[in-house]
């Protein structure tokens, strides 16, 4: 049976609220980091009040997860635009690169607060597995670009992973201020990766 107005209205709402949550607990997140965040500012910031905030998210960590979750489905939905526009492997690792360094430097405050608790216990493993998704993408990109000739034969799964570990290591060190480009980087970063790949110029 399909929604009624008042239902699909009803879930507007709700959808609106939610952004504004997210929104909110990513300043809040940024300003205090997350140890010391507390669900009560996270409901100030929204301009909600606490019992409100509790009807969308249980707990602080429900938060992060959602805020996280968001930019990283926002990201591939980006990631998958750009790539499927280019023809060749060049272009499509071009986009992979450039999106992704573009992305986060404009989201550096959410960046900063994933750099300082992926490695704490349960936020580990949620990274790793956001990453593997990332990686196996880029693994079939590899073996695209291997079976037309583009590039040689190799492990393209250890491949994948060394590239996403650069990527990574770019967008963490411009998380504090970086005079270069994102677009110079973009470019340095996947010539240097082509030339690694072994692929055809």
């Amino acid at each position: 049976m399909p929604p009624t107005s008042a239902e699909r209205k009803q879930q507007v709402v709700a959808d609106f609220r939610r952004s504004e949550i997210l929104a909110a607990a990513t300043k809040v997140f940024a300003n205090k980091g997350f140890d010391a965040t507390r669900m009560e500012e996270i409901a100030k910031g929204a301009k909600l009040a606490k019992g409100t905030l509790y009807r969308y998210f249980d707990s602080k960590d429900a938060v992060y997860i959602a805020t996280v979750q968001q930019a990283v489905s926002t990201l591939a939905t980006l990631t998958e635009e750009h790539v499927n526009k280019e023809r060749s492997f060049a272009g499509k690792l071009a986009a992979f690169v450039s999106i992704r360094i573009a992305f986060w430097n404009e989201h550096q405050q959410l960046y900063r607060i994933i750099l300082t608790i992926r490695y704490q216990g349960q936020h580990r493993k949620r990274s790793y597995t956001w990453q593997r998704e990332v990686v196996l993408y880029l693994r079939s990109l590899f073996e695209d670009a291997v079976r037309a000739g583009e590039i040689p034969q190799q492990d393209c799964l250890a491949a994948a992973w060394a590239t996403m570990d650069v990527i990574r290591g770019v967008s963490e060190r411009r998380a504090f201020p970086e005079e270069r480009s994102t677009q110079d980087e973009a470019k340095f970063l996947t010539d240097f990766l082509l030339r690694g790949l072994g692929a055809r110029q």
